[in-house]
């Protein structure tokens, strides 16, 4: 009884300190990475793209700071069918969860996967980031090549004057900052892209936008290996925490 009575003046005694002893030893809840960060996801393509109904729409074209090129494509695919444009759709959705859980405003490029809707074009999804003022815009995609080939690489733009050097250099830096992240998580890297880095002159999304922009071909749909993963739910919950792992690089070293 005496050691209950002793115990309950200790109570009474750190209740009565107020903001003392009782509250120190409350552990403080850790900072969100990304709290603040407003940050552009851009699933790409769409499956109507291949929609004969659209044809006029992705008819259009602009000149992009290297070449004159087209709204969007329609992707590549696995062997067995499944669309580019699915998966990217799938790892976005995963994606802006675990941005939104890690303190991020997040927005998305388009906001279905369906036949019965085409694009964005890819100026109009630059063109949102720049709107957005996005801390950072984070296109998916997947590659169709040589099914030797296999894992993730990512996409900078070139110096284009009056296009790109407001960006090339802050561009660069998100590029390799994903590469580091992701390969640090575990994401197969590339075999067939020196250092997993591609420097593009024609691509329109990297060229067009204000604000830093990667794209990321996170592994090739024709590749057995990666074909796996990106067709499973575990897989794609997969990409989405390699690419998250790559953003969080980024502003880790911002």
């Amino acid at each position: 009884m005496r050691r209950l009575l002793l115990a309950s003046a200790a109570v009474v005694t750190l209740a009565a300190l107020g903001t003392g002893s009782a509250q120190a030893v409350a552990p403080a809840a850790p900072d969100l990475p990304l709290a603040g960060k407003v940050i552009l996801v851009d699933p790409g393509h769409q499956l109507g793209n291949s929609n004969p109904r659209f044809a006029k729409q992705m008819s259009q074209t602009r000149f992009n700071g290297a070449i004159v090129k087209g709204c969007n494509t329609t992707g590549t695919a696995t062997n067995s069918g499944f669309p580019e444009a699915t998966f990217t759709w799938k790892v976005a959705k995963k994606l802006k969860r675990m941005l939104e859980a890690a303190g991020a405003r997040v927005e998305m490029t388009r906001t279905s996967n369906s036949r019965d809707a085409w694009g964005p074009c890819v100026w109009d999804r630059a063109k949102q980031a720049n709107r957005l003022g996005a801390d950072a815009m984070v296109s998916i995609h997947a590659d169709g090549a040589s099914p030797g080939s296999r894992g993730f690489f990512a996409m900078t733009p070139t110096l284009i004057k009056g296009w790109t050097d407001d960006v090339v250099k802050v561009d660069r830096r998100l590029a390799l900052a994903m590469i580091d992240g992701m390969k640090s998580a575990g994401a197969p890297p590339s075999n067939y892209i020196g250092n997993q880095l591609m420097v593009s002159r024609d691509t329109t999304s990297l060229n067009m936008s204000n604000v830093p922009t990667v794209t990321v071909e996170v592994g090739n749909m024709r590749n057995a290996q990666d074909a796996a993963l990106m067709t499973s739910a575990s897989g794609q919950r997969k990409y989405a925490a390699w690419l998250l792992a790559g953003i969080e690089r980024f502003f880790a070293k911002s």
